[in-house]
């Protein structure tokens, strides 16, 4: 071998191993830079951290500790799924401070702190809200505050400290809008989904998310094993029936919206709510914000102020949506002594919230929304089948957002591959209900 073709030949080298250190180089820059964008949360560590060459970023070891807590969540890895040409071609520098248009992290085995800890309790008197909404059927039934479930009852349902994979994914619309999907899988209790549309307030190139805008929210809940443990559970002390306790529990809840809401479930929103505490349900919501609200407005909320504060529609398993709406309370369905009970607690509250009211308030910016002079990164299709193969998002008429991988369309229909329950999963959208598929370039 001549020394000419020994020359080319390093060249070659060169320049195929120039790319892949650019690649890892960088991708030390762009973890730190995922990790400083979820410093709202809290404070975040990991061990180590590895990237492929297609770009894909893996961080193992990872530990949370929320705000406000000295406990622990213990996550085995995070996974970053972002496009090679940004760790490539990107500054070091940017990678720090900014994120990609479009990105999906999945955080994988995440693991509640122990049974002792305040962390777990606070997250068990909530009912795992914003995880799940519902109060998990703990109406009738939990022996905790708010209502919820105790330490001991989870200890009954063999679901105290349950492992969570949580996938989230957004993407970058125009230079105000953001859609995002997030996906949180607890194998044996519940799948459950967040999906909808941030407003940025301003058209900085550097996105965040912390001081975005919501106004309205998709909800999906799957039982996954759950609602059989807990309906067992509450079963055992009602007639060791499943029948009894949702009496019970509808009941209950009957009680608080009077107290706190001022009305009452109709019959039929009633049976609904009772249907919903069924083993292997599936329903949907449409929460509707009454206001706009800064998401670290919004997520500093309890869930019975996400219900007082927004507007909702449901529907369970394959039925149309519906209006969530409370009906006047029927006085004289009710006994004396409920009534008297009810009055009472009524009373308290309104007054307690009266001296609430007159304490001095906490100013808040005003929120404003651009209309003008976006630059679009998102492309709706006139002919859809050019998308076949690639991301899309799929509008319907609801609204909801779709994300998944576009994989056929004939005159009836349009599957799309995306994440569903515990798995990847291939779904059938009715046409008639499509509005638009677009994709993000």
């Amino acid at each position: 071998m001549n020394k000419k073709n020994i020359i080319i030949i390093i060249i070659v080298i060169a320049l195929l191993a120039l790319p892949w250190w650019r690649i890892k180089h960088n991708s030390e820059f762009f973890v730190e830079g995922v990790m400083s964008q979820l410093s709202h949360l809290g404070d975040w560590s990991y061990q180590s951290h590895s990237v492929s060459i297609s770009g894909d970023v893996a961080i193992q070891g990872v530990q949370f500790k929320p705000r406000g807590y000295q406990d622990v969540i213990h996550v085995a890895s995070i996974t970053v799924t972002t496009d090679a040409r940004d760790l490539l071609f990107s500054k070091s520098t940017d990678l720090l401070v900014k994120l990609p248009p479009e990105l999906t992290v999945n955080f994988n085995q995440v693991q509640m702190p122990g049974a002792n800890s305040r962390l777990l309790k606070d997250i068990l008197a909530g009912n795992y809200y914003p995880m799940v909404v519902g109060y998990l059927g703990a109406y009738g039934c939990g022996q905790g505050p708010g209502p919820s479930f105790t330490v001991e009852q989870w200890q009954a349902m063999n679901s105290l400290q349950p492992v969570f994979d949580v996938k989230l994914t957004y993407a970058q619309v125009d230079d105000y809008a953001i859609d995002f999907n997030l996906n949180i899988n607890s194998p044996e209790n519940w799948y459950t989904t967040w999906s909808g549309g941030l407003t940025r307030s301003s058209d900085d190139d550097r996105l965040s998310f912390h001081d975005t805008i919501v106004d309205t929210l998709y909800y999906y809940y799957a039982d996954q094993g759950f609602n059989s443990k807990r309906n067992r559970l509450c079963g055992q002390d009602q007639q060791s029936t499943f029948s009894a306790y949702r009496l019970n529990s509808s009941d209950a809840l009957q009680q608080a919206l009077r107290i706190y809401a001022g009305g009452e479930m109709s019959p039929k929103l009633a049976n609904q709510y009772q249907r919903s505490l069924q083993a292997d349900v599936e329903y949907n919501a449409i929460f509707t914000l009454k206001e706009p609200k800064y998401i670290f407005e919004f997520a500093g909320w309890t869930q019975r102020e996400l219900f007082s504060n927004s507007t909702i529609e449901a529907a369970l398993g394959e039925q149309e949506y519906q209006a969530v709406e409370l009906s006047k309370i029927d006085h004289l369905d009710l006994d004396i002594e409920t009534l008297r009970r009810d009055m009472e607690q009524r009373e308290a509250l309104l007054q307690q919230q009266k001296e609430e009211a007159s304490k001095p308030k906490e100013l808040i910016r005003r929120i404003k929304t651009h209309v003008g002079g976006q630059q679009k990164r998102e492309y709706t299709l006139q002919n859809w089948s050019d998308a076949i193969g690639q991301s899309v998002k799929v509008k319907t008429k609801r609204g909801r957002p779709i994300f998944g991988v576009l994989k056929a369309i004939n005159a009836d229909q349009v599957t799309v591959s995306t994440r569903f329950k515990s798995g990847d999963a291939t779904i059938n959208i009715s046409r008639k209900d499509v509005l638009s598929i677009s994709i993000a370039r």
